[in-house]
């Protein structure tokens, strides 16, 4: 989640995006606008972790049949702002770059029945379902069963993701020493709407 934020994307791109209607099937990833999720490294003394907080709002999503297409996610911490865009498409999940060329491949096109693949010299693999041990959070309407994933870069600890259907990650473990260890956590789940236009000024 944190490499995320030295990725920045243009909002140029988000001119063309539309008024989006209910996505048909989910995807795992945040689509609908206004949705605002918190995260935190529970791995952190306090209270360094309440003051790491990321946040991550829907600000823009535009569909096409069937799911997402492009979507603007806003991420905000003490450390500064940023905006990214990702692309959904066939169930894949991509960031964008500066000029509109994929710069990392979140899912695979035919995610989850997609259960191996390979992206910046990271081996991926889905390693099964699971129901989130946090879906206390989620509504009652929300799917806890998610998909765990699997990172195996060629240097560095594996780590696994946790990702829920319109949610995307909720989780995310490092392997040190053996152990599993929660580095990301979404700790708060809500939506923000637009700051409301002025009301005339009706006096005489």
């Amino acid at each position: 989640m944190r490499a995320i934020l030295g990725l920045i994307t243009p909002a140029a791109l988000l001119l063309s995006l539309a008024c989006q209607p209910r996505a048909a099937q989910p995807v795992y990833g945040p689509w609908e606008e206004g949705l605002t999720l918190t995260f935190e490294d529970p791995s952190e003394p306090q209270p360094q972790r309440s003051s790491d907080r990321l946040q991550m709002r829907v600000a823009r999503s535009s569909m096409a049949p069937g799911s997402p297409h492009l979507v603007q996610l806003d991420l905000a911490s003490l450390r500064g702002q940023l905006s990214m865009i990702v692309r959904h498409q066939d169930g894949g999940i991509a960031l964008l770059g500066d000029d509109g060329r994929v710069v990392a491949q979140t899912l695979p096109p035919g995610f989850p029945a997609t259960t191996a693949w390979e992206d910046r010299g990271i081996q991926f693999r889905v390693v099964g379902r699971a129901r989130w041990k946090g879906a206390a959070l989620l509504p009652t309407t929300s799917d806890p069963v998610g998909v765990w994933v699997e990172a195996r870069p060629n240097q560095g600890p594996r780590r696994r993701t946790l990702y829920l259907p319109n949610l995307g990650e909720v989780e995310a473990q490092e392997e040190r020493g053996g152990t599993w260890i929660t580095i990301n956590h979404l700790v708060g789940r809500g939506f923000v709407d637009l700051p409301a236009a002025p009301l005339p000024d009706r006096r005489p």
